[in-house]
């Protein structure tokens, strides 16, 4: 089987973790101050390939946990489990290429691992939620910057960027609570990354959706974007898990009998409601979390 040679974006390291412990037909290892040796048993995988720890001769990486733990380790540990997800037919592979006349409900179920490779794009609204703060003070700096230049200036042309332009602009920020859509938005999307991943231009609706952990990115957002743009049309590659419960159109009752209790739940109910509206796929989009985001080297 030819080599893939990945440069990895994000990486979901627990995740790929605890997958390759099933896998490989193992169990983590207890959650201890020990560094190395002590969590171990014979390593008799794939032909002893797993052996990797060097001076660890009877050691397994699906127990083995040490601060020592490179991204190196990482990327070849989850190598691995792509290759095996794949030998054992549970990875659905989407692209441009997928026959989208059966992008339904019954393609897709809980859980299931997807491969897509399309356009991606990442937000991160909390970065945006603080440079959206702080474009009043921004523009102030701005306004004491042209008015110090206009006092300079012999040219008195109007101009688009003339104080009283930049006046107005900052008197209209002010006036939208830019904090308040900010604290709204963190509420509703966390400090999360959104991902959606697009298989095809020629079917916009049909995208994958999710969010990903800050930790688990190589790169910010920012910088990605400042890179590539907001969107990243480069055939990178996500592997992922599908969320599709059912859910009834309604939350179910399950009163206990304490009336203080239940009016409660109701309450949370309700909010939980307007926030998965406001911030959770719905289909033909699909919701799914993210373990991996990579570009392959050829």
């Amino acid at each position: 089987m030819a080599t893939v040679l990945r440069d990895f974006v994000y990486l979901d390291w627990e995740r790929v973790r605890s997958i390759a412990a099933q896998l490989f037909r193992g169990i983590p290892e207890n959650l201890t101050a020990e560094t190395g040796g002590e969590a171990t048993v014979g390593a008799n995988i794939e032909g002893g390939i797993l052996g990797i720890l060097k001076g660890q001769a009877e050691g397994d990486y699906r127990y083995f946990r040490t601060q020592n733990e490179t991204r190196s380790f990482h990327h070849y540990v989850y190598s691995l489990v792509e290759e095996r997800l794949g030998k054992e037919k549970i990875i659905m592979s989407i692209d441009s290429h997928f026959d989208f006349d059966n992008w339904t409900r019954a393609t897709f179920h809980d859980g299931q691992f997807v491969r897509i490779t399309g356009i991606l794009r990442l937000i991160d609204y909390s970065w945006t939620m603080g440079l959206m703060e702080a474009m009043p003070k921004m523009m102030e700096t701005v306004l004491t910057m042209s008015r110090f230049g206009s006092q300079h200036s012999t040219d008195n042309a109007p101009s688009r960027h003339s104080p009283n332009v930049q006046e107005k602009t900052l008197k209209d920020m002010k006036a939208m609570n830019l904090g308040k859509v900010a604290d709204l938005i963190r509420t509703l999307y966390g400090d999360t990354i959104r991902i959606k991943v697009v298989p095809s231009m020629e079917h916009l609706g049909k995208m994958f959706a999710g969010a990903g952990n800050k930790e688990n990115f190589y790169d910010n957002a920012a910088s990605l974007s400042q890179k590539y743009g907001y969107e990243v049309d480069a055939n990178w590659v996500t592997l992922a898990q599908i969320n599709l419960s059912a859910t009834s159109s309604e939350p179910l009752a399950l009163p206990i009998g304490n009336e203080m209790e239940d009016a409660l739940e109701i309450v949370v109910l309700k909010l939980n409601e307007l926030a998965r509206i406001a911030s959770s796929a719905s289909f033909p989009a699909i919701s799914i979390t993210p373990i991996s985001i990579y570009r392959v080297v050829k």
